[in-house]
């Protein structure tokens, strides 16, 4: 037989039994894992990979918190009204999808009461505002929108202009101006008719909802409306 040669170092034979040893104690390999399941028949995911989720804007507890207060002052320069004919203004404080109003489900609305003409020709409302949010993200912030509307001698009411104006990010006291803006009808007759109130409804209806006119959110019906200047609503907010 032939003979095996030996190695030619010193402990060669040792280190060899030693990595023997070594090697069966370890733990024997794990048994692959199993494959995954097909999803099932008519899952969301069958055709498409998950949705990702959406990731909120801020860490909870870490919302915004905001709290405009103040008053409705006073309203002036307001066109072709009667000695008897007395102004009211319709509000609503409208934020973005993030923005959430802590009052009643329907936000911040209201009404101030109804102002006649002092000596100068000013409307004085003094109405408190109050507006208080809770929010994820400065995107959408708050905006005022405001609807004057006439109160005539016989009862009657109509819209008069409308304004909107975006509240005040920094803190501290403001003074607001919102400048108003009404509708202005295809012929000069039906704008007299609208002037003296026989169109036979209110001749400052919308062709859409307030707020998305306001906001110009529908630019392609606000770019066919035709409007006119009307007067003007002081607001200071502290």
């Amino acid at each position: 037989a032939q003979a095996v040669p030996q190695c030619g170092f010193l402990g060669c034979t040792a280190a060899h039994n030693r990595w023997l040893h070594m090697a069966e104690a370890l733990p024997p390999p794990a048994p692959p894992a199993a494959p995954a399941a097909p999803p099932a028949q008519g899952s969301l995911y069958e055709f498409s990979a998950p949705a990702a989720k959406a990731v909120p804007t801020c860490a909870p507890g870490d919302e915004l918190e905001v709290h405009f207060i103040g008053e409705l002052e006073v309203g002036w320069n307001f066109p072709d009204l009667a000695s008897d004919e007395g102004l009211f203004v319709d509000y609503a404080a409208d934020g973005g999808n993030e923005w959430l109003p802590v009052s009643r489900k329907e936000g911040f609305v209201g009404q101030t009461q109804t102002c006649y003409a002092d000596a100068s020709g000013a409307f004085v409302f003094n109405h408190p505002i109050d507006f208080h949010f809770i929010a994820d993200s400065v995107a959408g912030w708050p905006r005022l929108h405001v609807q004057v509307m006439k109160l005539d001698g016989t009862g009657c009411v109509e819209t008069v202009a409308y304004g909107s104006l975006t509240l005040p990010s920094s803190p501290g006291h403001a003074e607001l101006t919102c400048r108003t803006w009404r509708l202005v009808h295809g012929s000069a007759l039906l704008e007299a008719r609208a002037a003296h109130g026989v169109l036979g409804n209110d001749p400052g209806t919308l062709p859409a909802g307030r707020t998305e006119i306001l906001d110009g959110k529908v630019p392609e019906v606000r770019s066919k409306m035709v409007t006119k200047t009307s007067g003007t609503v002081c607001i200071s907010l502290d």
